[in-house]
């Protein structure tokens, strides 16, 4: 399993492509397809899945256009009410990419029905999956979370408790799976500024550096939600 990360600076945000050497799976693509499928190409990989995490209010997502150009699926949570076909999927449901293995994590916190994508593939003689890579979204961060306030400020704590327990649950992984956010880099959805998060950053780099995971669920509630800037 090979994950190609595509900086989106003037989003503040990241995409990632991750492949098995033939089939891909695009997560979280910007409105311009242009840097997404020049890296498929480079990779010499068919995208064959296109997910996203939630509905991104503060840009124009590229996944349906992504996934009708290349006739992949397009995985979004069964909740959201949209207007578009997509693939609707649920938490514990399994989605296979080539040889790799995609299971969706209901992550809500950042928007109500957020997920995060749990990635693993195949290796060696027995088949046995790798610890694999998480893709985050506005979920768990590098060394933050996604902001709680940006569907409804009234739904600001309440969203703050999700993320808190959420984050846990990401957490609650293998220490050694990859940790992929698709918000943290400059992107005013970052709860807090976000680490650099340059090179791997796994789960467990984020065990004791972390706030929303070394702090109790009320102190750290209160705290994210006075901190937030303005939208």
């Amino acid at each position: 399993m090979h994950v190609i990360t595509i900086p989106l600076p003037a989003l503040g945000n990241r995409c990632h492509l991750v492949h098995d050497g033939a089939s891909a799976l695009v997560v979280d693509p910007p409105r311009d397809l242009r840097p997404v499928e020049r890296a498929a190409e480079q990779a010499g990989v068919d995208i064959r899945v296109v997910a996203d995490t939630h509905v991104h209010n503060d840009y124009v997502s590229g996944a349906l256009g992504l996934a009708r150009r290349h006739g992949a699926d397009y995985l979004l949570s069964a909740d959201e009410a949209v207007d578009f076909e997509r693939v609707g999927v649920r938490d514990g449901d399994r989605v296979a990419v080539g040889r790799m293995s995609l299971e969706v994590l209901a992550t809500p916190g950042h928007t109500r029905h957020h997920q995060s994508f749990l990635v693993t593939g195949a290796t060696g003689a027995s088949g046995s999956p790798t610890a694999g890579a998480v893709f985050s979204g506005g979920s768990l961060l590098h060394g933050t979370v996604g902001r709680t306030d940006l569907v409804d400020p009234r739904l600001a704590t309440d969203l703050a408790r999700a993320q808190w327990r959420s984050a846990r649950r990401l957490a609650a992984l293998d220490p050694a799976t990859l940790l992929h956010p698709t918000h943290g880099f400059g992107s005013f959805c970052a709860g807090r500024p976000a680490e650099a998060g340059d090179g791997d950053v796994t789960l467990a780099s984020q065990l004791t550096t972390n706030p929303v995971l070394t702090t109790a669920e009320e102190a750290f509630v209160s705290d994210l939600v006075a901190g937030f800037g303005p939208v």
